[in-house]
């Protein structure tokens, strides 16, 4: 629904940066590459910063890189779409304003992130957060980079912190409990996705990661409890 509602704000408003910027971060959660690719070098195309939508524009005219409104150079040659862009946006770093800067310091990182250099996006992150540190979302995204490099145990104060800054944040406190679980603290990942499915009791994947994490965990017994969907069963049972 919310990729549905940012595609509708993109195509009433082409140069709609923030819709664009989220669209292309919603569409790398999806795992769709190219849609990502496309829409964060079109966010770049139409940026503000005039420098910085030159840059794009002499990209395209350089190195072929037009596609349609359907990705379909990104579709064509995913891996050299990718690294194409992502050596852009590194050139696009020296061209921004700091009050820009963190914007594409995420969006490296998100490029980063599929491409599976977790270190050079957990540093673009990093670099991120120097200059926007009450962003949450940012937050989050290096606890995530952090956990897809294996590294749970680094992914945890990111995640807190995240919460901290918004504690409804339902997605942080999914990958909370699932770094949880990954460190064999069941009871604490529990309390993570209980507290995540209060705010969102509709979260099917929530519940499923409930139930394994249980199963996984020793506890059968509270497991079977999830079957009927209902947060309130665990109290009593699970400190959340």
């Amino acid at each position: 629904a919310a990729i549905v509602a940012l595609r509708h704000a993109v195509a009433a408003d082409p140069a709609n940066g923030a819709a664009r910027l989220l669209l292309g971060v919603s569409c790398t959660n999806e795992l769709d590459q190219p849609m990502a690719l496309h829409h964060l070098r079109q966010w770049l195309r139409t940026h503000p910063n005039a420098r910085l939508a030159a840059l794009a524009a002499e990209a395209d005219a350089a190195g072929g890189m037009q596609g349609g409104q359907g990705g379909g150079w990104e579709r064509s040659d995913p891996f050299a779409a990718h690294e194409r862009l992502a050596s852009l946006f590194q050139r696009a770093v020296a061209e921004a304003a700091e009050a820009e800067e963190a914007d594409v310091q995420a969006v490296l990182g998100v490029l980063f992130n599929l491409s599976l250099d977790y270190d050079a996006a957990a540093h673009a992150f990093e670099r991120a957060l120097q200059l926007r540190p009450g962003d949450y979302s940012l937050w989050n995204k290096l606890g995530a980079t952090r956990a897809n490099a294996m590294r749970p145990e680094q992914a945890l104060d990111p995640y807190v912190r995240a919460l901290e800054l918004r504690p409804d944040y339902v997605r942080a406190l999914t990958n909370l409990g699932i770094s949880y679980g990954n460190l064999g603290q069941t009871m604490e990942g529990a309390a993570c996705y209980l507290r995540a499915l209060e705010l969102n009791p509709r979260g099917a994947h929530i519940w499923s990661y409930l139930i394994m994490l249980l199963h996984k965990g020793g506890h059968p017994q509270l497991a079977e409890r999830a079957a009927a969907r209902d947060v309130e069963a665990f109290r009593g049972a699970v400190d959340f």
